[in-house]
């Protein structure tokens, strides 16, 4: 089976061709940039002819429908919208489950798949988010944090003195500039911040999760993070995957 597994993310989108059991060739693109013409240029990111399908799991719903209709009539190719066409399997403990983005429930799909027992995901995104799952596979809900670039651009815009900076490791826990005391808070804060609430989660609900962190900024934050148990930069994606794999099932 070869497949093209889309994440459209607030920021940016996220496309990975799956064959031979594998995520081969990848391709990352800012979510503003998504076109007709930009999708042409798949054709020279990843070879077509031999996929199947292709999924999207989108947060933005006039992009991710740009997509399937660009995908389907331009290049020929069986397109799928999650959410839409079928839903992600995963039974939704949300009060409104249709306010789960669906890169949530991707990543609780995979996350779940993989360790068949409770665990947290973070999602160090736009927003970071935390979603817990239940030993029994059900997406109980989670937290939503403002991400590392959001908290990076708000001190920026809604201060008159502090400047827009590029996120750095800080050198010190106390900074000796302004620079250095915005990074030092947008780093070992954010992650106590995770940390917290991991704990008090675990705590309330006497959980014993795998704690599993992805996204753009997972690798950066594992230095901040004690509550991380592993990082999976795929995880959103498997989790496209197995959920078409489980709608042909079904369909069968």
């Amino acid at each position: 089976m070869e497949l093209l597994a889309i994440d459209v993310g607030n920021t940016s989108t996220f496309m990975a061709h799956y064959a031979g059991g594998k995520f081969r060739r990848s391709w990352r693109l800012a979510t503003k940039t998504l076109t007709k013409v930009s999708v042409m240029s798949l054709k020279r990111k990843f070879i077509m002819k031999n996929i199947e399908a292709a999924i999207i799991a989108s947060v933005v719903p006039d992009k991710g429908e740009l997509l399937k209709r660009a995908i389907s009539q331009k290049l020929g190719i069986k397109t799928f919208l999650i959410g839409k066409d079928f839903e992600a399997p995963i039974k939704n403990k949300y009060k409104n489950p249709r306010q789960v983005g669906i890169d949530r429930l991707m990543n609780s799909v995979a996350a779940f798949n993989r360790y068949q027992k409770e665990v947290i995901v973070i999602d160090f995104g736009t927003a970071i988010t935390f979603d817990i799952v239940s030993k029994k596979g059900e997406y109980v809900g989670g937290v939503i944090a403002p991400g590392i670039e959001i908290s990076l651009e708000a001190l920026y815009r809604k201060t008159a003195l502090l400047p827009k900076i590029r996120l750095a490791h800080p050198k010190n826990l106390i900074g000796k500039d302004t620079v250095e005391s915005i990074r030092v808070g947008c780093s070992i804060g954010i992650g106590g911040l995770c940390d917290r609430i991991v704990t008090e989660i675990t705590k309330r609900y006497h959980l014993r999760p795998i704690v599993i962190a992805t996204g753009g900024y997972a690798q950066f934050m594992r230095k901040y993070c004690n509550c991380i148990d592993t990082i999976d930069s795929m995880l959103t994606m498997e989790g496209i995957f197995l959920s078409y794999k489980k709608f042909l099932t079904n369909s069968s």
